[in-house]
């Protein structure tokens, strides 16, 4: 791995005619020294850290036929000379941060076959001048700024296979002309605004096989020829999140290819699409959020490979059918609200694949079949909202890999079973609304992962709270209201620090409250109505205040608290804004100060702009410990005895808001820590706690001698990691994608414990996004999941093969996209290939050398990360774990 800056001396290279220096960690401006490089062919600089503008003497390299800038931080205009390397065959410039328009000369270049330019900031229209490059196969220009109408001159790229122009703001209708691009295979347009309806002229193109035209703003009806007309059949389809209507065209299988078809959140209306569902090839078919009706046919087919099926959110009616039962494939299955009704069919118990089941808020009666206890994959389990009774089977606590269970608001009678113990991988338990008695299971102390909710509401539950409960260290939320309860609160109830909300009311319990549910108590005094034997207890024990029983008076003084503090902060904001103004106007133009958002009292109070010029001599170099995409990092200790690290940040982008807004929301000790802020002439500054350790990168692969690192380091760090995808994806309000999980962006202290930083792309997932798992997803080559180039529905999932790329690296000590392997392979394809030998090789031989010296029940542990890491880097998003999934595995697995 090479870094620092190119020589300038390459000048001297006049004969040159390849330079290849892909992956490596080479920075700063890229040298003008072009225009004596003449003979230059291929030019691949991709994946580095380059920043800058490109030099304008690129356009004297005529006889380049390919050219590699991806990957880097080039910003800027593209300039307007490339149409002058008329030789290129590929340009690939994505994934940088050049801004402007796309210079219309790339129309000169008509030898150019590949041009790459998404990921960017352009603006601007589609120039029209694309449309004479007539040589074009792929052209990719999504995930930019560009807005605008598609130009009709698009349309005459007769040889063009793959148009991606999704996550952009184009706007206005698809030509009519799209019916001319005869060679196209992929057509991607989702993300948009595009409106108007689906062209008839679309069912020209006979080799179509990828189309999503998803999250626009197309209506009408779906052309009835679309599938029918290719010649190979539609491979995927994906309408999501538009306004069309109308049936389902019932030929989008007839050429017997279709594997994905994704329809959701339209206004499909009409009957259950059965010619599509008996399709052999289909894998994942997405009806949810339309109105279809009707019945589900019983005579659909036994031999079907679907793996995904989902109708929720529909007119649905009638029984579910036990054919389903027969799709041994299928891993997910919903068909939550809708009017089903009748039983549950036994048969869906012989689906030994099924990882999630819902069928909540329908019309269902009976029982729970124990015949569900035989889908040993399943993952989540959600029957809520019916009007099931009887008993909850013991065969549902068989489910040792169950994570959530959710069967409230239905007539379900009897006690709760004892062996809720066994199921150790639940994280939410939810039995609300229903007739269950007897009392709370001891038991349940022992679901020590329990996460989300533990919720035994509005049952007939009796006796007292068992003081195991005080176990559920990590439980989010408890819920025992309206029940009969009695006897004290157990002490141990203390325990449960992570509580953010509970509510005991209206039982007959009494004694003091736990003291750290005191500070609930304020937050949400409803939750502690009609229990007039409670008492709260003071700091020292000593007294107790009996409930008011005038529900006015208990408001009043639970609330008088609340008041006198938020008058207190009134004033003091009032103060502090005072103070800020009047400090404001007595320093000059460089004293500008550091905005402490942290309770740290390392970092000086009264810091300022001119301070950190100061320690860093004026932003010198020899205090740059790092670049990124977003900024350069310094390192500088303000004259005390702590360093920190200072980002400097372009303000023209959104990285400095977006990062500044998430490190603001965030608090976790395995992600970094803001101490302060300041905006300076066009820059954001960030100072954050110095991570002497350096980059995960680094100590994988630049330390040398290389940096030891035993079974308990490896693990610590990929738990470290996990832990805090985890607190982001399931514990932030609002949910947190990343997007560039890499060993560059997870920083390490001394001790090699690790922090997640660089929040520069990540996306906050608002709870208006009516699909959380859209996201705009940018990442770096090696860790990109692989539905980023089709999908429209990308969430949090893609963090997770991210991760699982990181732990191949934390394993295998191998880059992403290593030099040592074939064209084209990176670290998941190359471990998966190697994984499918015989069986007279072991897996040990991926991993590194270091690991094949250790103990054997260390070298286990190693294989069952490995384990972990494949299943994260699955193909299929749906099929890879949650991170609190894998939080819970990586505790097990050094349980």
């Amino acid at each position: 791995m090479l870094s620092g800056e190119l020589p300038h001396s390459l000048i001297n290279c006049r004969n040159l005619t390849s330079f290849l220096a892909s992956y490596n960690g080479f920075g700063g401006m890229l040298p003008d020294v072009f225009s004596d490089l003449r003979g230059l062919e291929k030019l691949y600089l991709d994946d580095n850290n380059f920043v800058g503008e490109l030099p304008w003497s690129i356009e004297s390299l005529e006889n380049l036929q390919a050219l590699y800038l991806s990957g880097n931080g080039f910003n800027g205009s593209i300039p307007e000379g490339i149409g002058q390397c008329r030789s290129l065959i590929t340009l690939s410039l994505w994934g940088n941060r050049f801004t402007g328009p796309i210079p219309p000369s790339i129309g000169d270049l008509r030898n150019l076959e590949f041009l790459y330019l998404g990921q960017n900031l352009l603006v601007g229209p589609l120039p029209p001048e694309l449309g004479k490059c007539s040589s074009l196969v792929e052209l990719g220009l999504q995930e930019n700024l560009i807005g605008g109408s598609i130009p009709p001159e698009i349309c005459d790229l007769r040889d063009l296979e793959s148009l991606y122009l999704f996550k952009n703001q184009l706007e206005g209708t698809i030509p009519r002309d799209i019916g001319k691009m005869s060679s196209l295979v992929s057509l991607q347009l989702y993300n948009n605004s595009l409106s108007g309806e689906i062209p008839a002229e679309i069912t020209l193109l006979r080799r179509l096989s990828s189309l999503s035209l998803a999250f626009n703003n197309l209506t009408g009806e779906v052309p009835p020829a679309l599938g029918k007309s290719t010649a190979g059949g539609l491979v995927m389809l994906d309408l999501t999140g538009n306004d069309f209507y109308g049936p389902i065209p019932s030929d989008l299988c007839s050429g017997g290819n279709l594997t994905v078809l994704v329809v959701g959140r339209n206004h499909f209306n009409g009957s259950f699409p059965v010619e599509i569902a008996g399709c052999a090839s289909l894998r994942r078919l997405i009806l949810s959020h339309n109105c279809l009706q009707g019945n589900i046919p019983e005579n659909l087919s036994s031999k079907l490979g679907t793996l995904y099926l989902d109708l929720s959110n529909n007119l649905f009616d009638g029984s579910i059918p036990p054919i389903l039962g027969s799709w041994h494939n299928l891993s997910m299955l919903d068909i939550s609200n809708n009017f089903f009704s009748g039983p549950i069919p036994p048969e869906l118990g012989n689906l030994g694949n099924l990882q999630t089941l819902r069928i909540s808020s329908n019309r269902l009666t009976g029982s729970i079949p124990s015949e569900l206890g035989n889908c040993t994959k399943l993952l989540h389990l959600d029957l809520s909202e019916n009007q099931l009774s009887g008993s909850i089977p013991m065969e549902i606590a068989t489910l040792e890999k169950l994570q959530t269970l959710i069967l409230s608001g239905n007539k379900l009678t009897g006690e709760i079973p004892d062996s809720f113990t066994s199921l150790e991988g639940l994280l939410e338990l939810q039995l609300g609304n229903n007739m269950l008695d007897g009392t709370i299971p001891y038991s349940l102390g022992n679901l020590r992962y329990i996460y989300l909710a533990l919720n035994l509401s509005n049952n007939r539950l009796t006796g007292q709270i068992p003081a195991s409960l005080g176990n559920l260290d990590k439980l989010l939320m408890l819920d025992l209201s309206s029940n009969s309860l009695s006897g004290e609160i157990p002490s141990r109830l203390d325990n449960m620090i992570s509580l953010s909300f509970v509510n005991i009311s209206f039982n007959q319990l009494s004694g003091n409250l736990p003291t750290s549910w005191v500070k609930l108590l304020a937050s949400s005094p409803d939750s502690f109505l009609g229990i007039p034997d409670l008492c709260l207890r003071g700091k020292d024990g000593s007294r107790c205040q009996k409930e008011i029983k005038q529900h006015d008076h208990r408001t009043r003084w639970v609330l008088l608290p609340v008041v006198v503090s938020g008058a207190v902060l009134l004033v003091a904001g009032l103060c502090a804004i005072n103070y800020i103004a009047v400090r404001a106007r007595r320093l000059s133009a460089r004293h500008v100060s550091i905005r402490s958002v942290d309770s740290t009292e390392d970092l000086p109070g009264d810091l300022t702009y001119e301070d950190i010029l100061r320690a860093t001599e004026e932003l010198s170099e020899k205090y740059v410990v790092g670049r990124g995409r977003h900024g350069t990092v310094y390192r500088t200790g303000f004259g005390i005895d702590k360093c920190w690290a200072v980002k400097k940040l372009d303000l023209s982008e959104s990285s400095f808001s977006l990062e500044l807004k998430i490190l603001s929301l965030v608090k976790h000790r395995n992600i970094v820590r803001m101490a302060g802020n300041c905006i300076r002439d066009g820059f954001g500054f960030i100072v954050y706690e110095y991570m002497s350790g350096g980059t995960l990168f680094e100590v994988l692969h630049r330390r040398m001698p290389q940096v030891a690192l035993d079974w308990n380091t490896r693990h610590r760090i990929a738990l470290g990691i996990a832990q805090a995808l985890s607190y982001l994806h399931h514990d932030c309000v609002p949910q947190i994608i990343h997007r560039d999980v890499k060993s560059n962006n997870i920083l390490m202290d001394a001790e090699l414990e690790p922090k997640i930083g660089d929040f520069g792309m990540a996306k906050i997932v608002n709870n208006s996004d009516v699909s959380s798992t859209i996201s705009s997803i940018i990442g770096t080559l090696g860790y990109i999941a692989p539905e980023t180039g089709y999908s429209t529905r990308l969430s949090e999932k893609c963090d997770v093969y991210s991760y699982g790329v990181v732990l191949l690296e934390l394993l295998c000590r191998k880059l992403p996209v290593d030099p040592s392997f074939e064209d084209g392979v990176d670290i998941v394809r190359w471990i998966k290939s190697n994984l499918q030998k015989s069986d007279e090789w072991s897996p040990l031989g991926c991993l590194d050398e270091e690991i094949w010296y250790w103990e054997e029940d260390e070298k286990a542990k190693a294989l069952k990360l490995l384990d972990l890491a494949i299943s994260c880097t699955q193909l299929a998003c749906e099929a890879r774990p949650s991170m609190r999934e894998a939080v819970r595995i990586l505790f097990k697995l050094d349980g």
